[in-house]
Parts: C-alpha cells; sequence; structure tokens
C-alpha cells in the first residue's frame, strides 16, 4: 500500500536556510577529497524530516546497500527542518558534519559557495546525463560547481477556480507571469475579485521568467533593475490599485497563497501538487471547482523547480563509501520507490519515463502528477542561481513592496533592491 506525504519541509528549508547565510563555517577545507577508495566501513546519513514517515523506505534501501557492499555500515540520523540550517552551520564549525547531508539547495549554499563538499561535477561527471538537467544545475554554486547530487523535486501546476472564472467570462488561460497580469487585470474589473496572490518567495521566479538574471555571472553583483523588471514592477501596481491582487498581500502580514485561493479571493494560484490535499481537507468548495492546467512558463522553459540533493562533505573520513551511497540512494529505481509513496517527484530521468507518471488520470491529483513529471522530463523548468535564496528573495520583495503600492517609482525601488542585494552578495565572498 502507497503511503502519502506532502514533505512539506521542501519549503520550509528556504526559510530555515536564512540563519545559515552569516554563520561561519570554522577552518577553511582541504583543496580536494580523494573518493576513489574502497567502499566499506561506517558512514553516517542524516536526512531532514523524513522519520517516521518513510522508516521503512530509508531502512529498506540502506539495507540493499549494505547487503550490496558488505563491510559497510548506514547509520541513519533524521532531524527537524527548523534546525537543518543551524545544525549544518554548527557541524561545519566543529567538523563533524554527517558522511552524507541531505539538503535542499539554499541550506547548502554556504557549503557550496566555501567548497566545502565534492563537487560532483567531478566525482560524478558519468551521471550527469542520468538527471534532469535542471536538477543538476541547481547546485552549481561556482566554486563548487555541483554541490550535490539530485535527489528529489518539486516543481508546479497551475490551479484555477473555475467557479470564478465562468464569472469573469472565462479568460483565457495565461501561459506566463505576463499572461497573468493581464488576466488578473480581467478578473479584477469583471469580478472584483484578484487573479493572483504575489509572494516574496515567488517575485525571483517572476523576474527570471521574462529574463531578468537576478545576479551576475560568478554571483557578485546582483543584476534586478532592468527594464523588463522595471516594467513588471509597475504592472504588479497597476494591479495593485485594481484590485488585481489582494492588497493585505503586500501591506500586510502576508496570508498564505493557498488560504487566499482556498477561500475564494484569488482565481490562480500556481503550486506543488502535494497542496491540492490541503485544499481539499480545508476549502472542500472550492476544490471541487479546481481545474489544473501547465504551468506558468512551461511554453518556453521557464517554470520554477526546487531541489532536495545528497552532499559529501570534503572533511568526510569515509568519502568513498559515503559518494556510493548517495549514488546508490539518487539511482532511478531507488527515487522511483520514493516517488511512488509520496508527493515529490524524482530527478532521474528514467525513473520519471515510467508508467506511475504516465498512466491516464483518475483525479486531480494524478493529473497534476503527469503535468509536473513531464514538464520535468521536458525539459520545462528553470533553476534559480543558488545565489537567489530565501534571505536574497525577502530582501528583494521588501524593496518593491513600496513600488507596488504606488509610493516609490519602480525604478528607483529596484536601483535600490540592487544596490543592497549587491552587499549582501558581497558579504558572502569575503
Amino acid at each position: 500500500m502507497r503511503r502519502s506525504s506532502t514533505l512539506a519541509f521542501i519549503g520550509i528549508a528556504a526559510t530555515a536556510a536564512l540563519a545559515l547565510s552569516g554563520c561561519g563555517l570554522g577552518a577553511s577545507p582541504e583543496a580536494d577529497t580523494d573518493a576513489s577508495g574502497d567502499i566499506e566501513g561506517t558512514i553516517r546519513f542524516q536526512t531532514m524530516q523524513l522519520s517516521p514517515t518513510f522508516d521503512d523506505y530509508i531502512n529498506g534501501v540502506i539495507a540493499d546497500f549494505e547487503k550490496e557492499y558488505p563491510g559497510t555500515t548506514v547509520e541513519w540520523v533524521d532531524i527537524p527542518s527548523d534546525q537543518a540550517a543551524r545544525k549544518v552551520s554548527a557541524d561545519s564549525a566543529a567538523g563533524e558534519l554527517a558522511d552524507v547531508l541531505d539538503l535542499d539547495a539554499a541550506t547548502l549554499a554556504p557549503l557550496g559557495r566555501d567548497g566545502r563538499v565534492l563537487d560532483m561535477a567531478e566525482h560524478a561527471a558519468d551521471l550527469e546525463d542520468s538527471y534532469v538537467e535542471s536538477a543538476w544545475q541547481s547546485f552549481d554554486y561556482g566554486k563548487t560547481k555541483v554541490t550535490a547530487l539530485p535527489w528529489y523535486l518539486n516543481s508546479p501546476v497551475l490551479l484555477s477556480n473555475q467557479a470564478l472564472l465562468d464569472t469573469a467570462g472565462d479568460p483565457v488561460t495565461p501561459t506566463s507571469y505576463l499572461e497573468l497580469l493581464d488576466v488578473s487585470q480581467e478578473i479584477a474589473e469583471s469580478t472584483g475579485k484578484a487573479g493572483f496572490q504575489p509572494t516574496s518567495i515567488g517575485f525571483p521566479n517572476y523576474l527570471l521568467s521574462i529574463g531578468v538574471p537576478l545576479v551576475n555571472e560568478d554571483s557578485t553583483e546582483a543584476v534586478v533593475n532592468t527594464p523588463e523588471a522595471v516594467e513588471f514592477v509597475e504592472k504588479l501596481a497597476e494591479l495593485y490599485k485594481s484590485g488585481g491582487i489582494p492588497k493585505d498581500s503586500i501591506t500586510a502580514a502576508q496570508r498564505s497563497e493557498i488560504d487566499t485561493f482556498g477561500q475564494g479571493d484569488t482565481a490562480y494560484l500556481e503550486t506543488g501538487p502535494s497542496r491540492l490535499k490541503i485544499i481539499s481537507e480545508n476549502a472542500p468548495q472550492v476544490f471541487e471547482q479546481i481545474s489544473i492546467d501547465k504551468p506558468l512558463g512551461a511554453a518556453d522553459s521557464t517554470t520554477w523547480i526546487v531541489a532536495h540533493g545528497l552532499a559529501v562533505p570534503k572533511a568526510s573520513k569515509n568519502p568513498a563509501t559515503a559518494l556510493a551511497f548517495a549514488k546508490y540512494l539518487t539511482s532511478a529505481e531507488a527515487q522511483l520507490a520514493l516517488a511512488e509513496q509520496s508527493s515529490v517527484f524524482p530527478s532521474a530521468v528514467d525513473a520519471l519515463e515510467d508508467d506511475f507518471f504516465s498512466a491516464e488520470p483518475t483525479d486531480l491529483a494524478t493529473e497534476a502528477r503527469g503535468i509536473v513529471a513531464s514538464s520535468l522530463f521536458d525539459g520545462g523548468t528553470m533553476p534559480k542561481p543558488p545565489a537567489v535564496d530565501a534571505e536574497f528573495a525577502t530582501l528583494l520583495w521588501s524593496s518593491v513592496q513600496t513600488a507596488i503600492t504606488g509610493e516609490t517609482p519602480a525604478a528607483e525601488a529596484l536601483e535600490v533592491a540592487e544596490a543592497q542585494l549587491t552587499d549582501l552578495l558581497k558579504s558572502r565572498v569575503q
């Protein structure tokens, strides 16, 4: 029997990573680590909030690995998501990092920027083509080109409140964020309701999708004050004035975009398929009106992706076995088994080809699963630059809020944001 879990920590970790941004990580690591030795001995494997839901799965993979490699022992440690950032910082400073770390791209950032983990572009170069390209790219920190082997992923679908859209005259479904702004204006004018709720975490994705790079090539300077960004913020300001976006999402403590959608106050919600269960439980009347479409940006390969990966610290006392276990757990077979009992998606291309993802949909959840798998498999996703983490997103959003409310010209707000974000980026490499 399959068990279901939202693996909610895939989003929580981004916020937790804020705590790690300015923390010291201890003495600099060695230039590189030899991971070519015998696969034997004991390693410690640390995950984020997988127990107890996935005890059988993890223990099963560990048992299979130890059977395939006699003489190995994998000690599994699971920690709460909200403790991950501080624990990584403290363990790194003390030289006590686990041999294999399950972390999201944002929490891995300090280790990657400082070159403290094996570069998988060197140690697992032969596996690059076996993973979704955008997942592999999600862990590129420059100094460490690929900080982790991609493990599980999340990517969105577009949910629509069809009852609200019918009232609005059934406008054409948007396929990009720019189209979403236009359609939201139509909805506001005809119904008095909002089209969608912008969020601080989502805002960098909006700009990336319209060609705003956010950072320069080596992530030492922010690039957010562009003509495209100015136009986008100005359109958001127009929507704010007309009611096309909820006013309290800009001026007050931001409601969850899921709550806003579930209350029938917005027509669209771009989110991961796992959120369907939350809506069905908390807002059954709205759930009955939901239709599902391809995510924004699918047509031009700019849909967002969130990735978890398995990293091996250079300080590991047993890097050969740690690397072997990371490869084993991220194999197509192991990833498919995880996907079949959860709501996340594999990064292994061969796993995405399985009939589990292409079967005829029987409900909204299976329809959403097929859409996301297709988006990942067909190269429809684009990673954020790793430097654009929760701290970056929060600072950017706080800078443009006054422009959205009409208090500050968009170009001026983005100019200030660019300077502040550049200071942030430079502070990280000192």
